[in-house]
C-alpha cells in the first residue's frame, strides 16, 4: 500500500491547486508524528471515538513504514 502526502494551496479548498506530492518515507513519518503530537483530546464521546480511530490509523502508517525499512 502506498502512503503519500499532497500539498495544496488556494484561497479556498475548492480553489486549491496541487503544489507537491511525496511518498518519501521519512517525510511521511515526520508529518504523521507531528500531527499526532498536535491532535487535542475530544471531550465529546462520539468525536473522541472518531479521533482515536484516526490516531490508530496514523500509528499504523508509521509502523508500516518502519517495517518496510
Amino acid at each position: 500500500m502506498s502512503t503519500f502526502l499532497a500539498l495544496y494551496r488556494g484561497a479556498t479548498v475548492g480553489d486549491a491547486r496541487l503544489v507537491a506530492v511525496t511518498a518519501e518515507p521519512s517525510l511521511v513519518t515526520e508529518f504523521v508524528e507531528k500531527l499526532l503530537g498536535t491532535m487535542p483530546e475530544e471531550e465529546d464521546a462520539v468525536l473522541r471515538s472518531v479521533e482515536n480511530g484516526r490516531r490508530r490509523a496514523l500509528r499504523a502508517v508509521v509502523s508500516e513504514i518502519h517495517d518496510a525499512e
